[in-house]
């Protein structure tokens, strides 16, 4: 495990017919990783090249080494590795530019740049990061916030029933206030369920809620295999829905 690590923020940028996804190089790894997401079919017989020019366009603005893979967002089968024989791009900059190859680095020719922190921190020093010492605040603050919520709920549970008990056996005056209020709510309940008072549409509505959860979970466990393959189909929709609306938002 990483004990002082740096993530800095995906970058993700609109072109036409595709957008592209920049993850940056995360401490210790080798190199950073772009996704070219193509959505455009008539794009696919100019997919080498494209995964070509945007390796040098990010290169150039974060000098490290860099992998490219494509994403096919379309129905069809195309593989990039149909094209080129090969599933990713290499690259990194050099002397003479950048370098770059389809699969591994030929012998001899693996990058040698300094990925250190510092290194790094001078890269992308123009984009947010989050460091372990963040992610330990922020876990600390959650363990906080869940120990407040217990101890609120210790208290509401169990220590004031139990004060109000003791001043109920006490005092006459809390014992006939919770008197009172019990048979408030007992009259309460009663009412409804005799049909005197109508239910509120909330109250409505959850009733519905839970009897169809009943429906459902009973048949559910009438037909496993059924609920299993509309599990299934269920995600796979929600899956082409979320692609969709990704694309649709790159296109606007």
């Amino acid at each position: 495990m990483i004990n002082n690590w740096i993530r800095y923020e995906n970058i993700e940028e609109k072109r036409a017919g595709y957008y592209v996804s920049y993850k940056p190089v995360f401490t210790d790894q080798e190199f950073a990783i772009l996704i070219v997401n193509i959505y455009e079919k008539n794009l696919f017989e100019e997919v080498k090249e494209i995964c070509e020019s945007e390796l040098n366009i990010w290169i150039e603005r974060f000098p490290t080494p860099l992998m490219v893979m494509v994403k096919n967002m379309t129905d069809s089968d195309f593989s990039i590795k149909n094209v080129t024989g090969e599933n990713y791009l290499l690259g990194y900059p050099d002397c003479e530019g950048v370098y770059f190859c389809w699969g591994d680095y030929p012998k001899g020719k693996e990058p040698d740049i300094d990925l250190s922190r510092d290194s790094l921190s001078e890269i992308y020093s123009t984009i947010p990061y989050k460091s372990s010492d963040d992610a330990r605040n922020e876990i600390a603050l959650r363990v906080k916030g869940i120990k407040a919520l217990r101890i609120t709920l210790i208290l509401w549970l169990c220590v004031i029933p139990a004060i109000i008990a003791y001043l109920g056996w006490s005092n006459p005056v809390v014992s006939l206030l919770a008197l009172i209020y019990s048979l408030f709510m007992t009259s309460k309940k009663a009412l409804e369920l005799w049909g005197v008072k109508n239910k509120s549409v909330k109250q409505i509505e959850k009733e519905k809620e839970d009897q169809l959860k009943e429906h459902h979970h009973y048949h559910c466990k009438l037909n496993p295999e059924g609920f299993l393959k509309l599990k299934l189909e269920n995600l796979k929709k929600e899956s082409t829905e979320r692609k969709n609306s990704k694309i649709e938002s790159m296109r606007n």
